[in-house]
């Protein structure tokens, strides 16, 4: 196999805005079919793309096309059934995060991968963002010494909010979806990706803001009642007195200041996994050295990564099957159990043990 051919489902915002453009220019991958239950928008696609393909439903895409790997970019709720129903015809599967919302439900997916000798991978891709892959270098390498505890925000202001948008955000605002599992998972793959799998976690979380009135795109002046929680706290315990915070909600409009702040016996390391390209920063401050302030460490490619890296990833993988998939659906597993127990700690007033391990 020369090129990995691909078929897309769902031509939303995110593959409008970011997939599309990057994994039309794959050297070892062609988009050969796309799928999407509104027939303009797959249309639409094609023709932008010149792709030969065109379905309105999954299960014809599954059986009429010779894709070998199908690209999930459907809303979080139907991810688990159309991530299934591909890995059951024999297809890789790369899907957006999160690839389903249940332990038990990820476990069935790897599962059946396994079964079909297919890979699986699952956003966030976070461990493949070059500022990630330096900071854990330098972490391994004793840069800030033992780490004392991370500090991440991944908070927005929820997609109703947002300017330009071009489809109904409402399901964001539903259960299975929410600021938990729309931005937290990617700060909670780069902790994970860090320090390795949590051992417990506790948070607090609500819903902070009852109703939201749609800025802009088709519905624009919608009022949306908010069903899932939209502000949660989260704190998770990785062993030996070392703790990561998180805030992930939609009550966030305004933020300044890096993403990530890693504090050290010896130091921190500053930098955004996400949105916004910055240098890589390195405080010190070493009595014996005379080491004190702060470094900025240049990323060189870091501004190219984006959100299509796990693709571009996962199509290497299938063609050289010796390699490992960094963006595994085990690691995806531990991040789904980390969000289902922070919710149920949150609402119970507990801290819950964590089992699943990537």
């Amino acid at each position: 196999m020369d090129k990995v051919k691909i078929g897309v489902l769902g031509y939303g915002v995110i593959a409008q805005s970011t997939y599309m453009p990057a994994l039309s220019k794959m050297p070892n991958a062609e988009v050969v079919a796309i799928c999407d239950i509104v027939p303009e928008r797959a249309q639409d696609c094609a023709a932008r793309y010149n792709i030969p393909q065109v379905y309105y439903d999954l299960d014809d895409m599954l059986a009429k096309s010779d894709i070998d790997l199908m690209v999930n970019l459907t809303h979080i709720q139907a991810h688990f059934e159309t991530n299934l129903k591909a890995l059951q015809a024999g297809k890789h599967v790369y899907s957006e995060k999160t690839m389903t919302t249940t332990v038990a439900e990820a476990t069935i997916l790897i599962e059946e991968a396994k079964k079909q000798g297919v890979r699986l991978g699952a956003a966030a891709a976070m461990m493949l963002n070059p500022a990630v892959i330096k900071a854990k270098e330098l972490i391994q390498a004793g840069a800030i010494g033992k780490v004392a505890y991370i500090v991440a925000h991944h908070s927005h202001g929820g997609a109703a909010s947002f300017e330009n948008w071009t489809t109904d955000p409402t399901w964001f605002y539903k259960p299975g979806a929410g600021p938990l599992y729309d931005m937290g998972v990617y700060a909670l793959h780069t902790i994970t990706g860090l320090l390795g799998p949590a051992k417990s976690v506790c948070g607090m979380s609500g819903i902070a803001i009852p109703q939201r009135k749609v800025r802009s795109g088709p519905v624009a002046g919608k009022v949306i009642d908010v069903e899932v929680d939209d502000n949660t706290l989260m704190i998770m315990n990785f062993g030996e007195s070392s703790f990561a915070f998180l805030d992930c909600t939609y009550c966030a409009f305004g933020h300044r200041g890096p993403r990530t702040q890693i504090f050290g016996s010896e130091g921190t390391i500053n930098f955004n996994d996400y949105g916004a390209p910055t240098p890589l920063s390195v405080y010190r401050d070493d009595w014996d050295l005379g080491l004190k302030g702060w470094t900025d460490i240049d990323l060189g490619r870091g501004a190219q990564w984006s959100l299509p890296s796990g693709v571009e990833h996962l199509v290497e993988c299938i063609l050289d099957p010796s390699k490992e998939v960094i963006v595994s659906g085990e690691h995806a597993r531990h991040v789904i159990e980390i969000m289902n127990k922070c919710t149920d700690a949150a609402h119970n007033g507990v801290t819950l043990p964590l089992e699943t391990v990537f």
